[in-house]
């Protein structure tokens, strides 16, 4: 038994020590790539696309246009984001035939960080306003990070999201699910990616 108990000691010894050494390399950022290449000019993504907002009370959901700008390198910025207040729709829940008035983006513009297979926005944050008859009035939610995934990190065609957290509904904290997917015009489709 005390064998076993020195063998499997080293075993783990042995496989943290790994993971230290391998971490960081696997961890290591990419950059931005345009037809294959590193990027190394100034660009901006028009983006279109959706989310769906999921809180305790229900579900509602807008379509959204968004830009991204980057000069290469490891990093990029949404530097904006518009919800289509006439898009939005309650899709269940106290939500049910709720308009939505107002979105408030907070925190523009939000830094990206470019990873080994996806990408990472900071301090995201949108309060969603709703008409009187809602019995939801206000809805925030903010993330510290939001994570960009990529089906082809070589050959960008789409950035989905699906990120839980803590939000505010009429002021009290809860749960909240923000999922949705933001997409390059169709003819830009393949032309950027991260590597």
């Amino acid at each position: 038994m005390r064998r076993l108990r020195s063998t499997l000691g080293a075993g783990l010894v042995v496989a943290v020590a790994i993971a230290i050494l391998a971490g960081p390399a696997s961890a290591s950022a990419s950059v931005w790539l345009h037809k294959g290449k590193p990027l190394s000019e100034a660009k901006e993504l028009s983006l279109r696309g959706g989310e769906v907002i999921q809180v305790p009370a229900g579900a509602f959901l807008c379509n959204a246009e968004a830009t991204m700008t980057t000069e290469g390198g490891s990093t990029a910025q949404i530097t904006a984001y518009n919800i289509e207040l006439s898009s939005c729709s309650g899709l269940l829940g106290e939500f049910d035939g709720c308009e939505v008035t107002a979105a408030t983006v907070e925190n523009l513009p939000w830094d990206v960080s470019v990873n080994a297979v996806d990408l990472t926005a900071e301090e995201v944050g949108i309060t969603y306003s709703f008409n009187e008859a809602c019995p939801i009035h206000k809805v925030e939610t903010g993330f510290p990070e939001v994570t960009l995934t990529l089906e082809e990190p070589e050959s960008i065609r789409y950035f989905n999201f699906s990120q839980e957290g803590v939000g505010k509904v009429d002021g009290e904290e809860g749960w909240l699910i923000d999922s949705g997917v933001l997409q390059l015009p169709e003819e830009e489709f393949g032309t950027y990616g991260i590597g």
